[in-house]
């Protein structure tokens, strides 16, 4: 038998964690999941070979478990909501001195910082990439529905301004209706910035999100799911445009649900 090489994963909010813990031990990963107490779920224990729960701000524990299952190559899945920040958290030592020594709070600045400081452990963040297969679309539309003339303008606008945003480092999806922004993403995350802008748009809404001009594989690639859908009929958003190499969770699900929602989904 092969032995199995061991793998950490840090696990945010949301099903990308659950996905990501599958396709590893379909790859005859032990997988050990380090969990964010006030994002990941229940359902991480069920799959996972060892998990530790830790809460934001506890590097010192993050670094104290995957050294103690001898693991040196890391993934992170799933989002933290950076409003975690400004909450009641109590930092660690090691993250107190991490966050005095950043220039700015920016997501990019944070997570690199994490990266550069897990390495001197010997800890090293891998790209999200690296053992996932098959699992970004091709160009085109994925869904039943094609997007309409006046569809693909609001897509055409909305590539650009999320763009803006995304260049800034703020947020990566906007929500159009008429060549007209209704919301850009910022600290409140995807799913609230759909809402948001399907109902000042009151209908009728296209959403856009697209990678960062520079966008680093170990964290943060855009992704899609059936929250994403949900947040759109909830808000009557019609129409959904990412670029291929989106991650999409559950794709033959996600595609059932656009399908019954009505929803056109379009790959750029």
């Amino acid at each position: 038998m092969t032995e199995q090489k061991k793998i950490g994963l840090i696990a945010g909010y949301g099903e990308f964690p659950l996905l990501y813990i599958k396709e590893l031990k379909s790859q005859n990963f032990y997988v050990c999941v380090c969990a964010i107490a006030e994002e990941a779920g229940e359902s991480l224990k069920d799959c996972a070979d060892a998990i530790a729960y830790i809460s934001v701000g506890e590097l010192g524990k993050l670094i104290k478990f995957f050294k103690s299952e001898n693991v040196n190559e890391i993934i992170m899945a799933g989002k933290v909501k950076k409003t975690l920040m400004f909450k009641k958290i109590k930092p660690d030592l090691k993250a107190i001195t991490l966050f005095l020594s950043l220039k700015d709070k920016k997501d990019d600045t944070i997570l690199n910082a994490i990266c550069k400081y897990l390495e001197k452990e010997g800890l090293i963040i891998v790209p999200q990439t690296k053992y996932l297969h098959s699992i970004f679309p091709e160009q085109g539309k994925l869904s039943a529905r094609k997007p309409s003339s006046k569809e693909l303008a609001d897509i055409n606008f909305g590539y650009h301004a999320a763009k803006l945003i995304a260049g800034a480092d703020i947020g990566q999806t906007a929500v159009i209706k008429d060549s007209s922004v209704m919301a850009l993403e910022a600290i409140e995350g995807t799913d609230e910035t759909i809402l948001r802008g399907g109902k000042l748009a009151c209908g009728g809404a296209v959403v856009v999100k697209v990678n960062k001009p520079e966008q680093d594989l170990r964290f943060d690639i855009p992704a899609v799911g059936s929250g994403t859908l949900d947040a759109m009929n909830d808000s009557g958003c019609v129409c959904l445009a990412f670029e291929k190499n989106t991650i999409i969770i559950n794709k033959q699900e996600f595609i059932k649900k656009s399908n019954d929602y009505g929803i056109a989904v379009y790959v750029i």
